[in-house]
């Protein structure tokens, strides 16, 4: 055969691409000749017919290497041959294709010299590192470079106080405001129909995404013109309970002596609201996240003041665990009728009571319960003896003394170790010492030295917060 040149060209030889322990095929398209991967059954290019299978498996591990790259090779030749046969002509431009899309052959495991044809793959030779893939892959995950790390942690942000928490989200614009009025108005339409279930015994509770607090505050300033409204704003990180339900016994049942614990008051009021010496037939109390933390334990005494006939409860909820509060004598008395109140609004106020970065280094009261929770008895013994002497120091100031603004009562300490001695909490100073330095790590208890060289301590909270703090610790 020869070219237009009238230059003689023999067929050219067979391409072959072959890895150890993979089942190649040869395949014939037309006059071209094709190596597959039998393995995947997928060829590397598009081919009509097999003809030809060749199987070769791992290499025999024996002490003569340069033997088993010849037993290789020989293979291969077979091979070729087999393949050759089946040539034809082909043109000059499908050669070159072939080359170029030829893939680097075996090299052997003789270093001097290589089995197949050099393709100059160097490194980059997919079949040029003869090593265990267990090895390649240590190598390249132990190489070299080490781990890369930043320096960078969250405490290197800067923190914002409230004000500038309140200042950057009012300037964030407001989206979809007409879907959301439409949606409010929706609930709207709903008063009705929650009044009416009120009057036939239910409580009723609100829960889905999105602030309620808008919406019940609305429905309460209606019920207002029907009955006395008293509001409880669960969320309140500093909420007593106790206290709302002394302003609720005092201010609109008119009762005088409002001692007592919460479910003493909760009895007391569902006792007397509605009989002959009360001027009040009904009220309602609207509580805004009745799963709120200071609430959570009081879930008793709130059904108490549910199940009198003549006090209207409606509550809101948004921790998706809150109905695990109630067990079944709780709910039957709170008689629930849920309603899905899904407003999309966002969490302004129920949030604007979180701790923020202040400029003083006072803790919050969230902060000061986290702390107690991780101390033992005696230590919250210490912590309850300051803070019953703060709020007593408060109830009986009487004005001689005035205190500067924004301050708190302080405790000499040397009385405040003599109180916690003698209520066997410490033994020795050392000892009371050791225990408020854990305090004063979490900046929950505060010490100054006074003009004439004593020492005072105080907790920076005030007597309300302290109270509610102490509620919970019981």
């Amino acid at each position: 055969m020869t070219s237009d040149r009238g230059t003689p060209r023999t067929a050219p030889r067979a391409r072959t691409r072959f890895d150890m322990g993979m089942a190649l095929t040869a395949t014939r398209k037309g006059r071209r000749t094709l190596l597959t991967d039998a393995t995947h059954e997928t060829p590397t290019r598009p081919s009509a017919e097999i003809t030809d299978v060749l199987k070769l498996g791992p290499p025999a591990e024996t002490d003569d290497k340069e033997n088993s790259s010849e037993e290789v090779a020989a293979l291969c030749s077979v091979a070729g041959q087999a393949v050759e046969s089946e040539n034809g002509d082909e043109d000059d431009e499908d050669d070159e294709d072939d080359s170029r899309s030829a893939r680097p052959a075996y090299r052997g495991h003789d270093s001097g010299s290589d089995s197949g044809p050099d393709h100059g793959g160097g490194d980059n030779d997919d079949f040029a590192d003869a090593r265990p893939a267990y090895e390649r892959y240590f190598q390249d995950l132990h190489g070299g470079r080490g781990p890369k790390t930043s320096d960078n942690t969250l405490s290197k942000l800067p923190r914002l106080t409230q004000a500038q928490s309140r200042a950057i989200l009012a300037r964030v614009p407001a989206k979809h405001e007409r879907e959301l009025a439409l949606l409010g108005s929706l609930h709207q339409r709903q008063f009705r129909q929650w009044y009416f279930e009120m009057e036939c015994g239910f409580s009723i509770v609100f829960y889905g995404f999105g602030s309620k607090r808008r919406l019940l505050n609305g429905l309460a300033e209606r019920l207002a013109e029907d009955a006395p409204v008293a509001i409880i704003n669960g969320y309140f990180p500093a909420l007593n309970l106790k206290q709302s339900l002394e302003k609720i016994a005092s201010e609109i049942l008119g009762l005088a002596d409002t001692t007592g614990s919460p479910a003493d008051l909760a009895a007391l009021i569902h006792g007397y609201i509605g009989t002959a010496a009360c001027g009040v037939e009904t009220m309602y109390i609207v509580v805004h996240n009745i799963d709120g933390q200071c609430l959570r334990k009081h879930q008793a005494t709130l059904a108490v003041l549910a199940s009198s006939p003549h006090i209207r409860l409606l509550a809101s909820i948004d921790h998706i665990e809150a109905p695990l509060l109630w067990d079944s004598s709780t709910a039957t008395r709170f008689n629930w009728a849920w309603h899905d109140l899904t407003t999309f609004e966002p969490y302004a106020v129920e949030t604007s009571y979180e701790n923020f970065a202040a400029d003083t280094r006072d803790v919050g009261p969230r902060g000061v319960l986290h702390v107690l929770a991780s101390l033992t008895e005696n230590a919250k013994g210490i912590f309850r003896v300051l803070a019953e002497y703060q709020i007593a120091e408060s109830v009986m100031e009487d004005g001689a003394a005035p205190r500067r603004a924004g301050a708190t009562p302080e405790m000499p300490f040397s009385s405040y170790f003599a109180a916690c001695r003698d209520q066997f909490l410490v033994s020795s100073e050392m000892t009371f010492r050791s225990q408020l330095t854990e305090f004063r790590d979490h900046q929950v208890i505060q010490s100054r030295h006074a003009a004439d060289g004593s020492e005072l301590v105080t907790i920076p909270l005030d007597a309300a917060t302290l109270g509610t703090i102490l509620e919970s610790m019981d």
